[in-house]
């Protein structure tokens, strides 16, 4: 068995039996022996290997990391045992919020006019719901759908904006990080683009998380 199919059973179990929440510490005094057991292989260090397939659970959307260590299932495909599967219903409610007419994306295009308000652009298959807090740091469904937690964006600035190469300050301003490129800051135009307008009270809460995430590389925990 692989590793990630035996930690994803682990956590199905541990969830089950904790009545949703657990620790990266339950899951090493009370799944890692079984765990080795099935996959067969130590690796070189057990541990260093389950918080490897945690993380990659969590980037997928399966797991949601909370405030003191927490993990628990996302709502959408903790259900099912398989874990390729899981993570295909994980991708496709994505796809939906990002890019389908979901409510999410409705939502956005009403609030900026159907236009990215940064490039202009109002070709729909040019433009993106972006989630501010990203879809496998949300603490719930809720979030994840809430266009408070969104942005709508052209295809490029979506992809900078989510992989943490360029955020926004609280007047809507943009902001760059480290691992932007030269090219790629004139692709955008970032000091010739407007600032980013209709920001409200949930947009800037968010966007402070979004730009400490950019600066440390990874999600506050109480994200």
């Amino acid at each position: 068995m692989r590793w990630r199919d035996s930690v994803w059973a682990a956590v199905r179990r541990r969830a089950a039996a904790s009545g949703g929440a657990f620790t990266r510490g339950d899951l090493l005094a009370g799944e890692l022996a079984q765990i080795v057991a099935e996959t067969g292989s130590r690796g070189k260090s057990p541990e260093q290997t389950l918080s490897r397939e945690l993380q990659e659970l969590r980037d997928a959307g399966l797991l949601i990391f909370s405030g003191g260590g927490v993990y628990r299932l996302a709502e959408a495909g903790g259900d099912q045992a398989d874990v390729e599967a899981a993570i295909r219903t994980q991708v496709e409610r994505r796809v939906m919020a990002r890019v389908g007419q979901s409510p999410f994306r409705k939502a956005l295009l009403e609030r900026w006019e159907g236009r990215c308000p940064l490039t202009g652009i109002s070709e729909p298959g040019l433009l993106r719901a972006s989630h501010i807090i990203a879809w496998s740091a949300c603490a719930d469904e809720r979030e994840r759908l809430d266009p408070e937690n969104g942005l709508l964006l052209s295809a490029l600035w979506d992809a900078a904006f989510d992989r943490g190469l360029v955020s926004f300050d609280a007047e809507g301003e943009p902001v760059a990080f480290p691992g932007l490129g030269a090219a790629t800051r004139v692709a955008l135009n970032l000091e010739g683009v407007p600032k980013l307008g209709r920001l409200s009270a949930g947009n800037r809460a968010r966007l402070a998380v979004h730009r400490g995430w950019c600066a440390s590389g990874d999600w506050p925990e109480a994200a």
